[in-house]
């Protein structure tokens, strides 16, 4: 009698643990539910809840990251003699399908024409968001470059010497910009280490003098007392630039393009100058000198930008010669930039 006491007590103490272990994990099963469903924004029905408790932290992080939209249908499959309800949670390009409610019967993710979808692609992210904040690239720029007197590229009779060949004066730079986000992508502040090269080519056949006090040019003459004419005749400056932008552009389009706007400063150090000429006389000459081309220079520049192509213009407010060593003129320079981090 005892002996079956013990037992009845037993089994109704291991009955009663089993309704109570059961019941809090019921409890803990319909708060998880409700945590999810508040998290997604959605009905809180098991096979979204089954769903998103496996793919949640995936699913939230790639929703608050990119603050997309997040859309819910419930379309119903006719499965043969019976009707499967089916559930599409569309976030951005990403299409979540989950078929079969109450009983989850596939799970399956998909991308619109872009592609297959990659899951680790998107399990990653966030970090390659994080990787973007300090991103940085090479770009090249080429463009015309020009001389100002006065703010006209009519040079007044003392200088028209410096006259330049239109679409021959070239301006190319050679930059390394590091991007900085100051607000996602969309505000961003860039430094960069660039080469920069002002190709002046003079239209008429004037030398420049070298290791000069001041700025002088002659006209050559040959044995004849003739002067010289020459095929190409040119002066080049080549800098050591420091660029510092701000940059604002719109979010990538359906091509995964950008539209933006920069705008910043630029300084720079003369590396050299050099006078390089052409003629049938003399042959290709090249006399390297500073020319009394300014050693220091600052110049403000913008672009717009479609896409990793823009334009470009820049403006040196100060003469391209010392002062009290040659004319006053300003530089411009406008062109196509290549290679733009977006």
């Amino acid at each position: 009698m005892k002996k079956s006491i013990l037992v009845l007590g037993l089994v109704t103490g291991i009955f009663t643990s089993s309704v109570y272990a059961q019941s809090k994990a019921i409890k803990a099963i319909n708060q998880t539910k409700e945590a999810i469903a508040y998290v997604v924004n959605i009905d809180p029905i098991d096979v979204v809840a089954g769903y998103v408790t496996k793919q949640k932290d995936v699913v939230t992080e790639f929703y608050a990251a990119n603050e997309l939209k997040l859309e819910t249908s419930y379309p119903t499959v006719d499965s043969g003699a019976r009707k499967t309800d089916t559930t599409e949670i569309k976030v951005g390009k990403t299409r979540i399908v989950v078929i079969g409610e109450p009983k989850i019967e596939k799970i399956y993710m998909e991308k619109d024409s872009t592609g297959d979808f990659d899951a680790d692609k998107l399990s990653n992210k966030n970090s390659d968001d994080d990787n973007k904040k300090h991103e940085g690239g090479l770009e090249f720029s080429i463009g015309y470059n020009g001389l100002l007197e006065n703010g006209s590229t009519s040079l007044s009779p003392a200088n028209q010497g410096l006259n330049l060949v239109n679409g021959k004066s070239t301006n190319v730079n050679l930059t390394y910009n590091h991007y900085f986000n100051i607000y996602k992508e969309n505000v961003r502040v860039s430094v960069g280490l660039g080469l920069d090269w002002n190709n002046y080519r003079l239209a008429g056949d004037s030398t420049l003098t070298p290791n000069a006090p001041k700025f002088t040019m002659f006209q050559e003459l040959d044995g004849n007392g003739q002067a010289i004419n020459f095929t190409k005749n040119k002066l080049l400056a080549r800098y050591a630039t420091l660029p510092v932008m701000l940059h604002f552009q719109t979010n990538e389009n359906k091509s995964g393009k950008t539209v933006g706007v920069s705008g910043g400063v630029e300084l720079g150090y003369l590396i050299n100058g050099r006078m390089k000429q052409v003629s049938e006389l003399r042959g290709k000459t090249k006399v390297n000198d500073s020319f009394n081309l300014k050693e220091l220079r600052y110049g403000f520049m913008g672009r717009v930008h479609y896409g990793n192509v823009g334009i470009y213009g820049k403006y040196y407010p100060q003469s391209a010669f010392n002062s009290n060593e040659g004319p006053d003129l300003n530089t411009f320079c406008v062109g196509l930039t290549f290679g733009i981090n977006e």
